[in-house]
């Protein structure tokens, strides 16, 4: 067996996007394999897939399993899987995945530790009493889904009647999940991405989302459509930018905030964290995501151009974190 496995969810032809997203990441992944002269194989996952691996090989399993719409426990259960196995895999334990998965434990321990987050909690639709609580405008997500799924047209209301019923769509629509309402922060929207390094995480340029020529009407958020659907309207004026040298001071904002919260949330290998800017300009946590995304046209891979880094750097580093040495 090669020294290294490329460990991805199975995708079908009739899967969603953001589920078939992942075979671009396996492409950047095996890409910057090749350049770096190192063998591997791939590896689809499904349910106990990993049972075929043994102790013995491989070295180190590149992990890229993600949870398909509606299984937000499957990629837990696959780094999980690894961990029985006692095969060296990269990116953050299944302990760390679980945490960063339920977005309300995640607001929970990071406001703990004194780092801001929007205001918002689990919503009871038969007990909607955290709206008294909470300011409008509402928006409402699943609570364990990631891919901005759930976030569509509707997920933004001032209206308590309709946050009601949109918890209660979000409940039937995934599996039972609880829906988290916050409190959609009008302030500028950042990305920062993290990579493990000698002395710790080091930040890449931080990425401002902005949402260019969008009409009063429409939520600035970075939806399902704005992510996914290269037809829309929102795909196309969600544009990212880097902050410019003359943002140092709100750069430095960022910079310790994210690394607050990887620490925070012991996450390893690479990481991204999400940030608002709240009614007075102070930098909310929205989410920590261990494990994101790094397809070649995706945040985390424009970041590390951004700050100097090719797909071969970024995999090595990566690689590095897990204990690989060639």
């Amino acid at each position: 067996m090669p020294a290294i496995v490329v460990a991805h969810n199975a995708v079908r032809a009739d899967d969603d996007p953001s589920t078939r997203d992942v075979l671009a990441q396996v492409e950047f992944v095996t890409g910057a394999l090749k350049s770096l002269g190192i063998g591997f194989a791939i590896v689809a996952v499904e349910n106990e897939g990993f049972m075929a691996l043994s102790p013995e090989g491989p070295d180190v399993v590149v992990n890229l399993v993600e949870s398909p719409p509606g299984r937000p426990r499957f990629q837990i259960e696959a780094a999980a899987a690894l961990e029985r196995l006692g095969i060296p895999f990269t990116g953050s334990s299944s302990a760390v995945i679980a945490a960063t998965t339920d977005k309300e434990g995640t607001r929970r321990t990071l406001a703990s530790r004194g780092l801001a987050v929007a205001p918002g909690g689990i919503l009871d639709p038969d007990d909607p009493v955290l709206l008294d609580r909470v300011p409008p405008p509402w928006i409402l997500k699943p609570a364990l889904e990631d891919a901005s799924l759930g976030l569509d047209d509707h997920a933004v209301t001032s209206d308590r009647h309709e946050a009601v019923e949109r918890a209660r769509e979000l409940r039937r629509t995934f599996s039972g999940q609880p829906a988290l309402v916050e409190h959609l922060l009008p302030g500028r929207e950042f990305n920062i991405s993290l990579l493990s390094g000698d002395d710790g995480p080091e930040v890449l340029p931080p990425a401002e989302m902005t949402f260019v020529d969008y009409p009063p009407n429409e939520p600035r958020i970075v939806g399902f459509k704005a992510k996914w659907d290269e037809e829309s309207f929102e795909y196309a004026h969600t544009v990212r930018r880097f902050l410019p040298p003359s943002e140092a001071d709100l750069y430095s904002e960022l910079k310790a905030l994210a690394v607050e919260a990887w620490h925070t949330l012991a996450l390893a290998g690479y990481g991204r964290v999400d940030v608002r800017l709240d009614e007075n300009q102070k930098p909310c946590v929205l989410e920590v995501n261990a494990n994101p995304c790094i397809s070649a046209d995706a945040g985390f891979a424009a970041a590390a151009a951004a700050g100097g880094y090719g797909p071969a750097d970024v995999v090595r580093r990566i690689l590095a974190a897990a204990g690989w040495r060639p």
